[in-house]
């Protein structure tokens, strides 16, 4: 009943936001889906969140994208393949998610992929090799993690943009705060 009525909200809240043609920022996570008027609006830039989760025990660093996002001028739907009750021992539940990834990594416009410095990352660094000849890759690396010099030398090799931190991102790509 709870996800009903949250359902609905969300809806009402989104329709609104959609007429206006504004600024908006929405994410969309494993087993959600988004309203049929906002998946199918041409004017949302898709970005899918790559890197670092550590089985769920690294820092949020997707919500902290979020929040940038949120106080920026544009239209953004944020893949986010981190769940918040992630149970790998669910029937199925692996399958889904790798496939999840896979097909919103295709569907994404950009991809941004941010490797935190204390973290191993080994489906970050596989999802790298896959899309980066795919043009729509950005990579945040921190200079700490064990493998930069790898991820540094690919990115260079396939002319993927390579920054230091979020900010370093943000500027490179142009997108300004509103505030």
């Amino acid at each position: 009943m709870k996800k009903a009525i949250l359902y609905i909200i969300l809806t009402l809240l989104l329709s609104v936001s959609c007429t206006r043609k504004g600024p908006a920022v929405y994410m969309l996570r494993p087993h959600e889906e988004l309203p049929n008027e906002i998946a199918s609006d041409k004017t949302f830039t898709k970005i899918f969140l790559a890197g670092t989760i550590d089985m769920g025990n690294s820092r949020d660093w997707q919500m902290e994208v979020f929040d940038r996002f949120s106080r920026m001028d544009g239209r953004y739907i944020l893949y986010n393949p981190r769940q918040e009750n992630w149970d790998a021992s669910r029937p199925g539940e692996m399958d889904y998610q790798v496939r999840w990834e896979l097909d919103h990594l295709e569907e994404a416009d950009v991809i941004i992929m941010y490797i935190l410095g204390t973290s191993k990352s080994p489906i970050s660094l596989l999802e790298m090799g896959l899309h980066a000849r795919s043009g729509k890759m950005h990579v945040i690396c921190e200079k700490d993690f064990y493998r930069y010099d790898n991820v540094r030398i690919t990115c260079a090799y396939y002319d993927v943009p390579l920054y230091d931190d979020l900010d370093s991102f943000l500027e490179g790509v142009g997108l300004q705060n509103v505030e």
